[in-house]
């Protein structure tokens, strides 16, 4: 079991898409202080090559920011969880189902219109044929 597991679990129950945090707040968390390392910017900001970074990355977070100066950590997520949607997103996939049943009635209207337009001048040419044999 990682050290950093309760961050990861805690990090996964988050449904807003950024987070900042107080190093002592993250001790609590873990019930032991971190490393005295931890207090500068290079143990947080990296790519899975150490075992804290793996906390936060798979479960779709990445580090936006360390202040070291206010000793917080700014969480961002990269990406959702399985389940679940973040409210940018669910927005913006509602607003691309509009469009597209928007885009689908439209044609539908379009291939209607056709029709329409078809049988009238068909109609029409009809209607002139038989004039022509009547006259």
């Amino acid at each position: 079991m990682s050290k950093y597991l309760p961050l990861s679990e805690w990090l996964s129950r988050q449904t807003h898409d950024e987070r900042r945090l107080g190093l002592a707040e993250i001790e609590a968390m873990l019930g032991s202080p971190l490393p005295r390392t931890a207090r500068h910017a290079n143990w947080w900001i990296g790519e899975a090559e150490k075992p804290q970074h793996r906390a936060w990355l798979d479960r779709g977070w990445r580090v936006q920011d360390f202040d070291q100066a206010a000793g917080t950590v700014t969480f961002h997520r990269i990406r959702a969880p399985r389940g679940v949607q973040p409210p940018v997103m669910k927005d913006a996939s509602e607003e691309a189902a509009r469009r597209a049943h928007f885009q689908t009635n439209l044609g539908a209207a379009a291939l209607v219109g056709a029709g329409l337009a078809l049988a009238a001048g068909l109609g029409v040419l009809a209607g002139k044929a038989l004039g022509r044999r009547q006259g």
